[in-house]
């Protein structure tokens, strides 16, 4: 690990590199360096005190260290520590930090003979005789860093209270070797092991060594390439059906073959965008049929029969996606034996009791209160309601533009041509997806401050807190946005009227007919289709992180030579923190939350996102193995978080899918009039248009004709003269919300019914079924024993 500090000498600030024999300790390879510490040359009169007591502290301890001056032009200043753990020092250290040496047998059982000779080979090469891993050693020191007094104060403990105060600025740790094998090379390391069977899109196509992830970057690390695996595997099963549906939509949609061959050629029917009824002279804003055919094109590939199918589909996908996850992860947790080797669970953080400078103090005895602060809960509510105030803001901007995009303004304009809503509705989009991403950035500055106000005693505590909070500030607006598109407006906006038609010749009213103007004379589902793709693919599938194409490596910058050590050259790398991990692994639940949500508005996204994600899955091996330092994450079980907001997605996702799919589709309305017509396989234009429209027959007053009016609504009228109507196609505003209503009870009802019983059958708790049948065996071995011995 590698640490910047100031100077360590209190009278003249420069250090002399040792010599004898420590030299050899650390040169006889490179395993032997636990920790590095890196230290700035020049005299601080208060630094040089608090460093120079941190090193001889670290010397107290048992650890061996030795520096050595940098050799790079801007390295100058730099002193680099290395710090190795003797054997006697490393299993004390072990025990009290509970890092016990455990090798995994289990995971023997599971593993392919290429991955189980893999892992011997590198656990060949671990120092003898307690056979720690590198990866195990390096936490070891960390920790005990963790909790080092560097001066005489209660608050003056550990490495991260140096790095804040900029005495020590960074902290790694170093890879086992180079990532390549060298042509005098002897042996393999897990890093090259790696390298040449698991980064890169060269092996894009092959199967993740899990276990050899695990031995070299540790537990969760390994979980979230074991959950990016797992997701993909599932896109993979969407993809398939999304394509079908695709292929059923365009070619086993007579609706959308024979429709679309009639709606784009002229045509003397017009579509009435406000028609109040029949008028024998009435001035009505007309639209050539033709000036629908894209936006009816579109309508009819999203909005078909084959859409409620594939949002039961997405939903049993993502309750199956859940609860086979819940089950590999304790299946993985019981192959690696993750509670043998939890590292600092119940241990409390040093910044738990450092923290004063904020802390309040008791008023009778004046001793400074520790934990969290009222201090410190007001800054997070005003955190939060300034990001509630900016969200509304962003919202309201979005809502203005999108009044561009209404039919009340499409007839105030007088425009002509409405698929103009289409473009102005991405840019729209693009613009609210590029607002997310630089949002995201806002968030995780605020998260990590409101986690620091916090103040959390253990670091499990504080990585939980972390990713709700980074969760909870990334995932309203992007649903609400894409929930407005959605439902929202179909919501406030039920319908324009129930109007009264007189039938020809007869004074009898009827109140039978139902408007809904809503979407420019379609459905709104072609709204949810775009707004979806934009912001799943531009936000949370191509910007993910600035440094995605980062090239940078130990071994290829421009000023680094034969004669630099790897310490440091790996000081060059950027770090890969719990931070970092957190949002990687927000963005992957955001993809499955907006998918499970909203992936039936259009199937297509889902196939592209897989091949995104599979490639991204490559070059985050690549970047983790390559382009980063060695990550050093403690062990807890924060990671579990996300399991656990998977399972409230799917809650969620459930109601969102449902009561989009009836809002912002015609398919109750379509089965209804459809059920009642017995429409039978007549499918022109008439035939699509009598699904969803109302006919009229209606005198224009510019022209001095009569036109096909047709205004959208749910009463058809089955009469090519439009002279007679069909009283048993009728559909009431109270059937229409029966219907609805219905629906929606009973998908949601049998979806959670689904979901309850799936993981009691699939997400089985490994541990709880294999360690009883363990004890028992172990217990009957051991009597066995001692029968013998007694006799």
């Amino acid at each position: 690990m590698v640490a910047e500090l100031g100077s360590t000498s209190e009278s003249s600030g420069s250090i002399e590199p040792p010599k004898n024999n420590t030299e050899r300790t650390f040169r006889d390879g490179v395993r032997k360096i636990d920790f590095v510490v890196v230290v700035v040359d020049e005299e601080n009169i208060i630094s040089d005190t608090l460093k120079h007591r941190f090193l001889t502290n670290i010397v107290k301890m048992g650890f061996e260290i030795e520096f050595e001056n940098g050799v790079l032009p801007i390295h100058k200043k730099l002193v680099f520590f290395k710090v190795h753990c003797p054997n006697d020092v490393l299993n004390n250290l072990g025990k009290a930090f509970g890092v016990k040496c455990v090798q995994n047998a289990r995971g023997e059982h599971i593993m392919s003979r290429k991955e189980r000779d893999w892992v011997n080979v590198i656990r060949k090469q671990y120092p003898q005789p307690l056979q720690y891993s590198s990866l195990e050693r390096s936490l070891i020191v960390y920790m005990a860093l963790l909790n080092l007094p560097f001066g005489d104060r209660q608050n003056y403990i550990g490495l991260e209270r140096l790095m804040k105060r900029n005495i020590v600025v960074d902290a790694y740790a170093l890879h086992d070797g180079p990532y390549y094998i060298p042509k005098e090379a002897s042996s393999i390391n897990a890093r090259q092991v790696l390298f040449y069977n698991w980064a890169g899109i060269t092996n894009i196509f092959s199967r993740q060594p899990l276990n050899v992830v695990h031995e070299y970057f540790g537990p969760k690390i390994a979980g979230y390439f074991a959950f990016y695996g797992h997701f993909n595997f599932f896109l993979a099963i969407a993809s398939i059906v999304a394509l079908i549906c695709l292929y059923l939509a365009i070619y086993r949609n007579e609706i959308y073959m024979n429709a679309r061959e009639t709606l784009c050629k002229p045509s003397i029917h017009y579509i009435c965008a406000d028609c109040k009824g029949v008028i024998t002279y009435g001035y009505y804003y007309l639209v050539p049929v033709l000036q629908f055919c894209n936006i009816f094109s579109i309508n009819i590939i999203v909005d078909n029969r084959y859409a409620p199918y594939f949002s039961a589909f997405i939903v049993l996908w993502g309750i199956f996606l859940t609860v086979f996850w819940i089950g590999k992860e304790k299946f993985l947790g019981w192959v690696w034996e993750t509670p043998n080797k939890d590292y600092n669970r119940k241990q409390t953080r040093p910044e738990f009791k450092a923290n004063f400078e904020t802390a309040p103090k008791s008023r009778k005895t004046g001793i400074t209160l520790i934990g969290r602060t009222r201090y410190g809960d007001l800054l997070i509510l005003i955190v939060y309601i300034g990001l509630i105030l900016f969200a509304v803001l962003v919202f309201a901007v979005v809502l203005e533009l999108r009044k561009k995009q209404d039919p009340e303004y499409i007839i105030k304009e007088r425009i002509e041509t409405p698929e103009i809503v289409i473009p102005r509705l991405v840019y729209t989009m693009i613009g609210f997806s590029v607002v997310l991403f630089f949002l995201d950035i806002v968030h995780r500055i605020l998260a990590t401050y409101i986690v620091r106000k916090e103040n959390h005693r253990t670091y499990e505590s504080s990585s939980v807190s972390l990713i709700k909070h980074l969760y909870i500030m990334c995932f309203p607006m992007p649903v609400i946005m894409l929930g407005y598109f959605g439902f929202q407006r179909k919501i406030f906006k039920l319908w324009t009227g129930v109007e009264k038609v007189h039938e020809y010749g007869s004074p009898t009213e009827y109140n039978f007919s139902l408007y809904d103007n809503l979407c420019v004379m379609t459905s709104c589902l072609y709204e949810l289709s775009f707004s979806f793709t934009v912001v799943l693919l531009l936000r949370f599938v191509l910007l993910r992180k600035l440094s995605f194409y980062s090239s940078l490596t130990d071994y290829n910058q421009r000023s680094i030579a034969q004669k630099i050590p790897c310490w440091e050259r790996e000081f060059a790398l950027p770090p890969f923190t719990e931070k970092f991990l957190i949002n990687k692994m927000k963005i992957l639940v955001m993809q499955f939350t907006l998918i499970i949500a909203f992936g039936y508005a259009w199937p297509p996204t889902i196939v592209v996102t897989l091949f995104f994600n599979m490639y991204d899955l490559r070059r985050d091996a690549d970047l983790c193995t390559l382009h980063y330092r060695r990550p050093l994450l403690l062990k807890n079980e924060a990671f579990n978080t996300w399991t656990k907001i998977l399972k409230l997605m799917v809650y969620l996702a459930i109601i969102l899918n449902v009561v989009s799919l009836v809002c912002s589709t015609d398919t109750i309305e379509a089965h209804l009039v459809e059920e009642r017509r017995n429409a039978g396989t007549n499918n022109t234009i008439f035939f699509y248009l009598g699904l969803y429209f109302r006919h009229e027959h209606s005198y224009h007053r510019n022209f001095s004709f009569y036109v096909c009016c047709n205004t959208r609504g749910y009463t058809y009228i089955n009469d090519e003269k439009f002279k007679k109507f069909d009283y048993n196609a009728y559909l009431t505003i109270e059937e229409l919300r029966t219907y609805q209503y219905m629906y929606i009870f009973i998908f949601e009802f049998v979806m959670l019914a689904i979901f309850m019983l799936s993981r009691f059958i699939f997400a089985i708790d490994v541990g709880e079924l294999e360690m009883p049948r363990k004890r028992s065996q172990q217990q009957s071995e051991a009597k066995i024993l001692q029968d013998i011995v007694t006799k």
